[in-house]
């Protein structure tokens, strides 16, 4: 049909990668600020709708990143795929832009010294000024009279105070009482949790819990993009435990207290992002070699 536009490999691609994280458009546009109308335009392939080849190849990068994908990987393996870079005009400057200083008319000489001959002058009258004024205070001052020598004063020995009078007693030193060690108890570390199984995207944690599990996600503070996060209980479509994270701006870290389930599921894209994940106090071992992961924290009874 006429007028309908053949969708590019790159578009699909993306659209797929972001269907498979269950990212909504809106959900895209609020995490790279590209308008829903400019993303479904780079899925479509509808370049034309870009405001310039420049924009175009800047907003697939960020659309990439906000996916966790590797943009130099997915630019090459797409390269047919995406708008060619616009040529920048050779823009000419006119014959007033090109004026050099060199050519502006140059001061006369006599104008230029005149200031520095008067800032000389001055300097050389303060100077004189000063000689004098120091000459005249040292005048007065060889005038002034002498005073008068002072008369001796004797001190009879009988009258002096005695060195052993004026010696003072030294205390004996108080013993203080002795002062009792303590010896720092170190607090046992636990161990992170390791993987239990890893399938595909899919890797399972065994908790040990006897009633409730508890979970805090610390998300970094310079990640770029900033991952998302969902944490529902048992599956996908199961009932969400917190709020969704998208944005830098959402609340760090996600806390979840006391869950009354058997199975956590947590959504992660882009796990780069990710500090560290807790359950019940205890650190999950995290395996970052998969950008995007389906982390299950299955409950099982404490030994």
């Amino acid at each position: 049909m006429e007028g309908v536009l053949p969708m590019t490999e790159l578009g699909t691609y993306l659209k797929e990668q972001r269907e498979t994280l269950g990212i909504s458009l809106e959900q895209i546009q609020s995490t790279t600020k590209i308008q829903k109308r400019y993303i479904t335009a780079i899925e479509e392939g509808d370049y034309k709708q870009l405001p310039g080849a420049f924009y175009a190849r800047a907003f697939i990068k960020t659309y990439a990143e906000a996916l966790g994908l590797d943009v130099d990987e997915v630019f090459a393996t797409y390269k047919r795929d995406l708008p060619e870079p616009e040529t920048q005009p050779v823009v000419e400057l006119s014959r007033r832009a090109t004026y050099s200083k060199s050519t502006a008319p140059k001061k006369s000489v006599a104008k230029r010294w005149i200031p520095n001959i008067i800032i000389i002058a001055l300097i050389f009258a303060i100077g004189v000024a000063l000689y004098y004024g120091f000459q005249a205070f040292r005048d007065g001052d060889d005038t002034t009279t002498s005073t008068p020598p002072q008369s001796e004063v004797t001190i009879d020995e009988g009258d002096a105070p005695s060195e052993e009078a004026n010696t003072p007693v030294a205390e004996e030193p108080k013993e203080e009482p002795a002062k009792e060690e303590t010896v720092p108890v170190k607090k046992e570390e636990k161990k992170p949790l390791p993987v239990k199984t890893t399938v595909g995207q899919d890797i399972t944690y065994e908790v040990p819990a006897d009633d409730t599990m508890s979970v805090t996600i610390r998300i970094k503070k310079d990640a770029s993009p900033s991952p998302f996060v969902g944490v529902r209980d048992t599956s996908l479509e199961g009932e969400a435990l917190a709020p969704d994270h998208i944005n830098a701006s959402d609340p760090n870290p996600i806390v979840v207290k006391n869950a009354k389930t058997d199975v956590i599921r947590i959504r992660v894209g882009s796990i780069k992002g990710i500090d560290r994940i807790l359950v019940n106090d205890q650190e999950l071992k995290l395996n970052r070699s998969l950008l995007v992961q389906n982390i299950y924290l299955k409950k099982v009874a404490t030994p």
